[in-house]
């Protein structure tokens, strides 16, 4: 079955087969918008149960309207994934609609852009609470409540870490501690069934765009991979889709860039595309002679 992508205009794609996730709950945090939604409405596609998890209900809510139309039962959980006891009642609301959880998807997350040298320990310490901690959170919950019964996949959504990224020193911190804390427990808890994997989207044009202050002109850097454009949600979500199926069942502690090869372009610079003078040296670097 093919599909149109009405955000690229390439060719359609091929979707998964419909029974590929059949019998299988997956529980998605930040499922009620972006990359989040794409992955769950694929999984729904798939035959797959979900819950959604977020903070804000009224956003679960129209993504779960989205979720049954696809033919599938569908659960929206409010919840704060920085708050252990917040992840517990999500879980346990789980077990009462399903009676088990087979599949995680760890989306939920956020950040602010700014200058190393301008993030306060207290910003810094909130970015991390959310993408480190709050993935830690429900990623232990899971595993304690379902997976060390009978196995799981859980796949987390990090960032390109492997060369930096300027304005986001806070998130690369927190995802690079997600993809190497994933690593190790893939090798703790493979002897559990538990399957574990990251995937790192590059530049995905999303509504989450919106937030950031990249003016117009500068754009056009987004397309400075060697596809020549961003990618979609929606192609994230199928590498998603494929880790946590049965395709994927000797695959383990993987990192997958979904980045169109950005980071073998060395010519992308993100300062010059979010604001040039902000990120501009003060002073000019001093030679080692002037040390």
């Amino acid at each position: 079955m093919a599909e149109q992508r009405a955000d690229s205009g390439l060719k359609p794609l091929r979707r998964y087969a419909p029974d590929l996730l059949a019998g299988k709950v997956a529980l998605v945090t930040g499922g009620g918008t972006g990359m989040g939604k794409a992955t769950a409405l694929e999984m729904a596609r798939c035959g797959a149960k979900l819950a959604i998890l977020g903070r804000r209900k009224e956003i679960l809510d129209a993504a779960v309207d989205e979720l049954c139309a696809e033919g599938t039962e569908a659960l929206s959980i409010p919840c704060d994934i920085r708050v252990p006891d917040s992840i517990q009642q999500a879980m346990d609301a789980i077990r009462v609609r399903y009676g088990r959880l087979d599949i995680l998807v760890n989306n939920a997350g956020g950040q602010f852009v700014s200058p190393a040298r301008e993030i306060s320990n207290k910003g810094f310490e909130a970015v991390i609470r959310n993408n480190l901690l709050g993935t830690w959170y429900v990623t232990k919950a899971a595993a304690d409540n379902f997976f060390f019964e009978h196995g799981g996949r859980v796949i987390c959504v990090t960032a390109v870490t492997r060369c930096g990224n300027p304005g986001f020193a806070h998130t690369i911190a927190a995802r690079g501690g997600v993809t190497a804390l994933m690593k190790t427990l893939a090798i703790e808890w493979a002897e559990y069934g538990i399957l574990i994997n990251c995937v790192a989207p590059g530049t995905i044009k999303t509504e989450a765009f919106q937030q950031y202050p990249i003016p117009e002109e500068n754009w056009h850097i987004y397309t400075r991979n060697l596809l020549g454009r961003p990618g979609s949600a929606q192609e994230v979500a199928n590498a998603i889709v494929f880790l946590a199926s049965p395709l994927a069942d000797f695959v383990t502690g993987e990192d997958w860039y979904i980045d169109g090869g950005e980071t073998l372009h060395l010519a992308h610079d993100a300062r010059e595309m979010i604001d040039p003078v902000r990120f501009r040296a003060r002073r000019p670097a001093r030679g080692l002679d002037e040390l």
